[in-house]
């Protein structure tokens, strides 16, 4: 038993990694042919284009880990089935949990190492490929920064800063502007208590509300005015923001905890935040269904079936599976599901239907 263990698990690995390698190299050469135009600019620009898509692997790494180690079970299944290997198996008495059992074990150590990416080098490296892609390609205004739990940034005579920024549905939420004179006193200061962006990222500006606008002489505030409604405040699109701001997917579990703590101390909103913490757990889970799924698609090949229509399969259960899982978290986002319940609904769903698939199975 032992022997055939590791033959399982050493196959398993091979071919995990041949199909980790095909997926990143699609991945890699989709990403560096969408960017083309700009990496081709200069001989500057394609060594830092390289380093973009370098810096990206890892988070490609772990997105087509599931879907690899699919791939890489079902192939193998078939192999077994079309060498007759399963019949021997079978003839041995060794049932269907016995063979993936050394699999589920197998698995938990790509759970690990799933989150462990996700916890430690892709928050760093995903950040780090951003940064290059906006700041040193495309060469936004770099003034941007984030200090304090705001984000800061100098136009001209004015100093603004942003007490939160949502990167998903671009709106800021506290926005300060405060207008100095020569000698650096305060001749103007602007509070608006939101705004959203509306337009594309060239042409479109901000809409602020409920902006107070006070102005100040040398003893003290000369005039007050509210503005139900004001734009022009500020022309610095969304994408100059998303620099300093990091998105969820970009923190690690605890960085994204903090930052919920912090959020929720000062008002605003966090489910579709709780959303993201809990899915960095669920995500990871996903390579433990893929045992069960493949073995419930994989069992039910007959010696004459080839392994390109498992490979096939394999594609569609787990581009069902991310179709399904996208859908749940936007329910979660939109906040029609509860954040615990949006992130774990696909994993118990498909969890469910492997566990019947593998009971129906004829043996």
């Amino acid at each position: 038993m032992r022997r055939l263990n590791k033959y399982l698990v050493g196959n398993t690995i091979k071919l995990l990694l041949i199909s980790e390698l095909a997926g990143i190299i699609i991945f890699t050469m989709i990403d560096f042919f969408d960017h083309l135009d700009i990496f081709t600019q200069s001989f500057h620009k394609f060594v830092l284009g390289l380093s973009y898509v370098a810096l990206n692997i890892p988070n490609n790494f772990n997105l087509l880990l599931p879907l690899a180690f699919l791939v890489s079970i079902l192939v193998l299944i078939i192999m077994m089935i079309r060498g007759n290997e399963v019949i021997v198996v079978r003839t041995a008495g060794i049932s269907t949990f016995s063979l993936m059992k050394p699999l589920l074990s197998f698995s938990l150590v790509l759970v690990v190492l799933s989150f462990a990416l996700s916890e430690w080098i892709i928050p760093y490296s995903s950040s780090a490929a951003e940064y290059i892609l906006r700041a040193k390609i495309k060469e936004d205004q770099t003034y941007v920064v984030f200090k304090n739990d705001k984000i800061w940034f100098r136009r001209g005579n004015q100093v603004c800063n942003i007490d939160f920024y949502d990167i998903k549905k671009d709106e800021i939420k506290g926005l300060t502007i405060l207008e100095l004179s020569d000698d650096y006193s305060i001749r103007k200061r602007y509070d608006a208590k939101s705004g959203f962006w509306k337009g594309d990222q060239k042409k479109g500006q901000w809409f602020f509300t409920d902006v107070a606008e006070r102005t100040f002489r040398d003893d003290g505030i000369e005039s007050r005015k509210m503005h139900k409604t004001m734009t022009g405040l500020i022309t610095e699109s969304p994408s100059i923001f998303k620099i300093v701001d990091k998105s969820p997917e970009e923190m690690s579990y605890k960085e994204l905890e903090r930052y919920i703590s912090k959020l929720r101390r000062n008002g605003h909103d966090v489910r579709r935040y709780m959303v993201d913490l809990d899915n960095k757990i669920s995500f990871p889970f996903i390579n433990v269904i893929m045992v069960l799924a493949a073995f419930s698609v994989g069992l039910r090949y007959s010696k004459t079936k080839n392994v390109s229509k498992g490979i096939f399969s394999g594609i569609c259960v787990g581009i069902s599976y991310w179709g399904f899982h996208s859908i749940a978290l936007s329910f979660g986002y939109k906040e029609a599901f509860p954040p615990l319940f949006a992130a774990w609904l696909s994993n118990m769903l498909f969890f469910s239907l492997g566990i019947i698939g593998i009971v129906t199975v004829r043996t």
